[in-house]
């Protein structure tokens, strides 16, 4: 096998929807001077970000070690990851007024693999600000680097045991698709995302008290959104991000190892109280995470990239990847729910106001937990405050609060890779 990061290199050739930016909003204005030296300390902390992309003899895409330092400039512009503009590196920093963006592609990591990265460039700064920041729990420029954290899964390791229960679900629920086209003939659209703020203890409380965690809250949620927007369709579904790194034996990994779960509804389920809709959702939920399920996907993956390796030159290769991604053919949803984890913030805690992150997707949620809130990204494409005022509804329905923003531009990054024209 090549690289392990390589791979989602052939689909970001063809098509720009493994870009990342995450939004990191402090308490006061950012330096830039002392943000750029902080960024550039920390950043050498991570060797196995610190690559750029070539094209080997053979017609793959390899990463190799690129030794120039990580950029620091003003949001005032769109990224373009991979270019001299960068220093060729797929990682760059912007920053405006008292936000950090963190701008990288998505085939070295996700959302928990990047705040590490995030975490220690805080720290770094802070600390060089004159903060005497506690390090408890969290990654700074000086934690010392592990084997376990670049760990690969052995394929070879893993059980043969097939998963419990019914994992065959239908492939017709309805789906947003129209926006995507009205999105595509607009030349003066784009895509944004709006802020909301839920308390975190309160929600943590409204999970409890409900039978649910977040995510089976917010699918709920979303799930009622979507029949009173679309009263006529029967069949809808949220697609929910599950990190699998534990079950492959690589709980400390910095690599992004993520599959798909999903959640189906019909629309005679519409009236329920949100505790039944959440108690369905959680029961789907769990057949989904039995560890047998993430092995048998790993080596759907694994056999996926082996072939990959077996087309014959760079064209080839990206064609084949693109056709048969696992990652973009999976089973068509309405709605995505990405929820990154309960971040350890430690010392950094006081001085973080919100964290966004930012993707490519549409009815898409990112959620962030900071020490006292839940960050959530509600991401479109089209028509947004129909999706977005529908969604507060529900929320004011069941009594929870929160502080909503001003609709923004995601301004994702574009991966520019070799050969180049």
């Amino acid at each position: 096998m090549n690289d392990f990061d390589s791979y989602t290199l052939y689909e970001i050739k063809k098509r720009n929807v493994y870009s990342v930016r995450i939004k990191v909003i402090l308490n006061a204005p950012i330096r830039g001077d002392m943000l750029r030296d902080a960024a550039e300390k920390a950043f050498r902390r991570f060797p196995y970000y610190a690559r750029k992309v070539i094209v080997s003899d053979k017609g793959a895409y390899e990463l190799v070690p690129c030794e120039q330092a990580i950029t620091v400039t003003p949001d005032d512009h769109i990224v373009r990851l991979g270019t001299a503009d960068t220093n060729e590196l797929l990682f760059a920093v912007t920053y405006e007024g008292s936000s950090i963006f963190f701008n990288f592609a998505h085939n070295f990591c996700g959302g928990c693999g990047a705040m590490r990265w995030i975490t220690a460039t805080l720290w770094q700064y802070l600390t060089e600000l004159g903060h005497d920041i506690d390090t408890t729990g969290i990654f700074t420029a000086e934690t010392p680097m592990i084997p376990e954290e670049s760990k690969e899964p052995d394929i070879c390791s893993l059980p043969q045991d097939l998963p419990l229960g019914n994992l065959d679900f239908s492939s017709d629920s309805f789906t947003l698709m129209s926006d995507y086209m009205e999105f595509m003939r607009n030349p003066d659209g784009i895509m944004g995302f709006t802020p909301i703020i839920i308390p975190k203890a309160e929600l943590m409380k409204y999970s409890r008290d409900n039978d649910g965690s977040p995510n089976s809250i917010i699918s709920a949620v979303l799930f009622r959104m979507c029949t009173r927007l679309f009263p006529d369709q029967t069949k809808f579904s949220v697609r929910i991000s599950c990190n699998y790194r534990s079950d492959v034996g690589c709980p400390q990994t910095y690599r992004d190892l993520v599959r798909q779960i999903y959640i189906p509804y019909q629309i005679s389920m519409k009236d329920w109280p949100i505790e039944k809709i959440s108690t369905v959702t959680r029961s789907r939920m769990y057949i989904q995470m039995q560890p047998e399920v993430s092995w048998n996907y790993f080596r759907k993956v694994y056999a996926f990239r082996s072939e990959i390796d077996n087309q014959q030159d760079l064209d080839t290769k990206t064609e084949y990847a693109v056709n048969n991604s696992p990652t973009t053919h999976g089973i068509p949803s309405t709605c995505v729910i990405s929820y990154v984890g309960n971040i350890e913030w430690g010392g950094l805690a006081p001085y973080i106001v919100g964290v966004y992150s930012l993707t490519f997707g549409h009815v898409m949620l990112e959620i962030n937990a900071t020490e006292e809130n839940f960050c959530i990204s509600f991401q479109t494409v089209h028509q947004h405050e129909r999706y977005v005022d529908a969604f507060l509804r529900v929320l004011d329905e069941e009594g929870l609060s929160y502080t909503v923003g001003e609709f923004e531009n995601r301004k994702l990054p574009e991966i520019i890779l070799p050969p180049f024209a």
